[in-house]
């Protein structure tokens, strides 16, 4: 019998505690005043940013938001709720003008396209055009896609954001000698669902990146994380048409379940009953197609 992955209710506070410590320690080992991060409004940085807070106080704390003309202004809503509950001053700054700059909004022509919700279905029809199923292959075609082809601008377009706002918070930490948090989870770690050398990526501390998404979610229900953002979707909020990584990558619960027993090196067989074949195969394959975004860069 494959083990199921490991359950957190009843060892939760000593989770939380052994994080704060972890970030309390860092933040003294590198010599800072205190800690930035990137708060988003989605669950990974609210309980990232909350661990932070529990940590080395409210008042050591600074929560960037960062958003650009594709963002959904729900999130910029919930990322101000998450500050005011912790008791920090969000900073908001638009990084529009400087993706404009970079012409970053030219790679795809939907910057023609005067409404979001219409670029978001014209985005949804292009799925539908080039992918049998929209949930498929996504992942895989953006982590080996042809080059200049429309995939690979659209990989572009929406990673290029998470590196500029990377450069915004850095920028941020050096000038007030702080140190950066990062907010990366181990199931976006595994399956490449994150910007390699983006904000999602770069960080002086990463303290959630060994736990799973779905263990995630019951720390933030023992945090009391707002029910809202509890509730929400992994939304990458980077491209219209895109509204949920559970989307692309599969249901949360069953991906987490696939990659623990294949980081344990367990039998896969009974998922394949389970789940179909080609979904458990298809997490093998995007664990295998991102190991370069784990790894150090190439040399000899």
């Amino acid at each position: 019998m494959t083990k199921t992955i490991h359950k957190l209710q009843h060892n939760i506070p000593e989770i939380c505690s052994n994080i704060e410590t972890f970030i309390d320690e860092t933040m003294s080992k590198l010599n800072r005043e205190g800690a930035v991060m990137g708060l988003s409004g989605g669950l990974d940085s609210a309980v990232t940013a909350t661990l932070t807070v529990r940590s080395i106080g409210a008042n050591k704390v600074h929560l960037l938001n960062l958003p650009e003309r594709d963002s959904k202004p729900i999130h910029q809503h919930h990322a101000k709720l998450l500050a005011k509950k912790l008791g920090v001053k969000l900073k908001t700054k638009s990084i529009t003008p400087i993706l404009r700059a970079s012409k970053t909004y030219r790679l795809l022509p939907i910057h023609l396209i005067p409404f979001r919700k219409l670029r978001g279905k014209i985005i949804e029809y292009a799925k539908a055009r080039f992918f049998e199923n929209t949930s498929d292959k996504i992942l895989e075609a953006r982590l080996k896609p042809e080059g200049n082809s429309w995939i690979a601008k659209g990989n572009a377009y929406a990673v290029t954001k998470h590196r500029m706002r990377m450069i915004m918070i850095y920028q941020y930490a050096d000038r007030h000698n702080l140190m950066v948090v990062g907010a990366a989870n181990k199931t976006e770690l595994l399956t490449g669902t994150f910007c390699k050398w983006g904000v999602d990526h770069c960080a002086d501390v990463m303290p959630i990146i060994h736990i799973y998404r779905s263990q995630l979610e019951e720390i933030a229900k023992h945090l009391e994380i707002p029910e809202v953002i509890q509730n929400k979707p992994p939304d990458p909020d980077v491209l219209p048409g895109i509204p949920d990584k559970e989307e692309l990558v599969g249901e949360t619960a069953v991906v987490d379940q696939i990659l623990f027993s294949l980081e344990n090196n367990n039998d896969l067989s009974e998922f394949y009953n389970l789940y179909g074949k080609d979904a458990v195969d298809r997490i093998v394959s995007l664990v295998e197609l991102s190991k370069h975004m784990r790894e150090s860069p190439y040399r000899l």
